[in-house]
Parts: C-alpha cells; sequence; structure tokens
C-alpha cells in the first residue's frame, strides 16, 4: 500500500504541495510548580521524573531537532500531537504557550495524556493553547487544501494507567466534518494524541474507544490519522480500512533503538487527479533520513 502508485493517481494537478512536520511527545522540563499541585496522581509523575524520565527526555534533542526543522522552508505547519507537560499544570501550560510562541514553523497542537494528569479547568489548560489549537474540539485548520481536525483523547485517569477517550459529541462533529470536507476535495489529516488502533499499546494505555472512531473513520474517510503516545514511529492502517495510521517516537527521547530516537516526521501532501500523494520522510534530530515511504489517497468517503 505504502509503495505503489498507479499511473493515473500520481498524475499531479497544477496546485503546489503542501508539507508539513509532524512531532509529538517533547515533555518539555516542568518549571517551578507549587507543591500543592502534586496532592494527587501527579506526584507518581513527580517522581518518575526525577528518577527517571528527565535522563532519557532531553530539551536539547528537541531544540536540535526543531533547529532541523526550520532548514526545510517548505514546510508550512508544525503538527504536534500532544505531551507538550509532564504533569499538565498551569505553570507548565503557560510555560508551554511561551515555547509555542517562539517555535521556528506555526504549530497545531492536540493535548496528551500528560497535558491532562489531573482536573484541571479550561481557563487554566488549553486556554492558553487557543492561540495553536481551538474553543473546542475537533476543530478545524485549513492550509490551502489540506484541512488538519484536531480531536482531544486526553482525560484524567488512575495511577498507572494512561488510556484515553474521543467524546461522543466529538465523534459526530468529526464524521460531519470528515464527510462534508471530502465531498470539496480536502486532504483530511487527523490528529490526536492516542494511537487509533489495538495492540500498540497495552490496554491501560489504550484509546478505550477505538472501535466507535474506527467506525467513524470507516464511514466517512480520511487521507490520514496521525498520533504520539506510543514513543514509537510506526505506521500502519486504521482497521479494515486503508487509512494510515501514522506515529512517531518522542521529539526528546534519547535512544539507541531506532523505532525509539527522537524523530519527526516530514510530510508532503501533492494533489493529484483524483486524490493526493502523500509524501513520508522520517528523519532524526540531526535531520538523517531513517526512512522514506510513498503512496496515493483518494479523497471522498470511505
Amino acid at each position: 500500500m505504502f509503495s505503489d502508485l498507479s499511473a493515473e493517481s500520481s498524475t499531479p494537478r497544477r496546485d503546489t504541495s503542501i508539507s508539513f512536520a509532524h512531532l509529538s511527545d517533547p515533555h518539555l522540563p516542568p518549571p517551578s510548580i507549587p507543591w500543592t499541585s502534586f496532592f494527587n496522581k501527579r506526584l507518581l509523575s513527580r517522581i518518575l521524573w526525577k528518577t527517571k524520565r528527565r535522563h532519557v527526555l532531553c530539551p536539547s534533542i528537541t531544540d536540535n531537532l526543531l533547529k532541523n526543522i526550520a532548514q526545510h522552508k517548505n514546510i508550512s505547519n508544525l503538527l504536534i500531537s500532544g505531551d507538550i507537560t509532564n504533569f499538565g499544570s498551569r505553570e507548565e501550560y503557560i510555560q508551554a504557550a511561551n515555547w509555542l510562541k517562539k517555535l521556528p514553523i506555526v504549530p497545531i497542537v492536540v493535548p496528551g495524556n500528560h497535558d491532562f494528569m489531573a482536573p484541571i479547568s479550561y481557563q487554566n489548560s488549553l486556554a492558553f493553547w487557543e492561540k495553536w489549537s481551538g474553543p473546542e474540539f475537533p476543530f478545524v485548520r485549513f492550509i490551502e487544501k489540506v484541512a488538519v481536525i484536531g480531536l482531544n483523547s486526553a482525560i484524567p485517569t488512575l495511577p498507572f494507567t494512561a488510556y484515553g477517550y474521543v467524546s461522543k459529541k466529538q465523534l459526530q462533529r468529526l464524521g460531519t466534518l470528515l464527510a462534508e470536507l471530502g465531498e470539496q476535495g480536502y486532504c483530511r489529516v487527523v490528529m490526536l494524541h492516542h494511537p487509533a488502533r489495538a495492540g500498540l499499546l497495552p490496554y491501560c494505555k489504550s484509546l478505550l474507544n477505538i472501535g466507535a472512531l474506527t467506525k467513524v473513520l470507516r464511514k466517512y474517510g480520511a487521507e490520514l490519522v496521525l498520533h504520539g503516545h506510543s514513543h514509537d514511529a510506526t505506521l500502519t492502517t486504521i482497521k479494515n480500512t486503508s487509512i494510515p495510521l501514522l506515529g512517531v517516537s518522542a521529539a526528546s527521547m534519547k535512544s539507541p533503538i531506532s523505532h525509539r530516537k527522537a524523530s519527526w516526521n516530514h510530510l508532503t501532501f501533492t494533489p493529484q487527479l483524483k486524490g493526493w500523494k502523500i509524501n513520508l520522510i522520517r528523519r532524526d534530530s540531526n535531520g538523517n533520513v531513517l526512512s522514506q515511504l510513498e503512496w496515493s489517497s483518494s479523497t471522498g468517503s470511505a
């Protein structure tokens, strides 16, 4: 699927290509946070940060990765699929907003489980990111004929769990958007934090209503679904469809394992007479090409 292009579908239209960078899970080092914020699940995460995570999630790696992305002048937007923070505190949301402002390319953001580790009001959390996200989910950002649709799968969970859930309201709206945008010929890129396929993570970290989301995607179609959360670079499909499901390793991860080391996805969408040609180049934080694939996708409902 990810290499076969028919002669007809690979004939380009006159429109120009659109390129994005996709990264996830930067886990920015936390600022000073009041101890009162840790009278909940955040305390366990703080212990893990102090003892383990801060040694493998390195901001210098993220900085190098962003510098490499900035060298590619054709990239229009930076798609970030969650876990910008570690504990989801108000102080971290403010810090992350300042980080987002300074990025070399305009970001589009959805939250991750670490961003919603404990219950927190909208005004103390996503309100700070609304400029790069939306006042509600799903939101849509249009970049010429590419429509990026952001979902929120992040919810507070019990200790030792990190599962996600996409609300029924979001799913209903998603179906309407996918149908309308497909009819209008848009390339529909859906982004959420949790992978929309069983087996990529243990159940305690999975998307609980994968079946409901899969049903919507199967009925209305999409050209690509992006996710983070797993800290693995993977490419599979939404179950029982040909819709590509693309994950990426954590942007700050120090690892000797190829699919775990920090990387970003360089995505280029080229309109065809029927549908789109999608080119994927996975690069490490220094810009080295780790893999490259290309496939065609037909616009419209599945």
